[in-house]
């Protein structure tokens, strides 16, 4: 894979956590089910968009695998790099409901996509 296509993954990812960051930082007095609901939405919606955007006009025949696997170890190393580094308040939501699943939806979302434009 090129460093520019990595780079390109790097920021696509990027620029949906920061999005998906907004939401929550906007959103955390919501209802905790609407806020739980709409989080799900709002990270399916952030990366299918973004992802086929890439997937259209970037993607130059790199295996979904790899783009998924790519946008993982940033996805990871942008949260290790705030909440190692960056953030000091509590970390009761990094539990199953409000971070492992959202991942999990991201990467499937980011796979599906990829595999329905490929």
């Amino acid at each position: 894979m090129l460093f520019s296509t990595v780079i390109l993954i790097a920021l696509h990812t990027f620029l949906a956590w920061i999005l998906i960051e907004s939401f929550v930082n906007l959103s955390h007095k919501l209802a905790r089910s609407t806020y739980v609901l709409t989080h799900y939405a709002v990270v399916v919606g952030t990366f299918s968009t973004l992802f086929a955007v890439y997937f259209r006009y970037f993607s130059d025949g790199v295996s979904v695998f790899w783009v998924v696997v790519t946008s993982l170890t940033f996805l990871l190393f942008y949260e290790l790099v705030v909440f190692r580094y960056l953030y000091s308040g509590e970390r009761w939501f990094l539990n199953w409901t409000d971070w492992i699943v959202p991942v999990f939806l991201s990467m499937t979302t980011i796979y599906s996509v990829g595999r329905l434009m490929t």
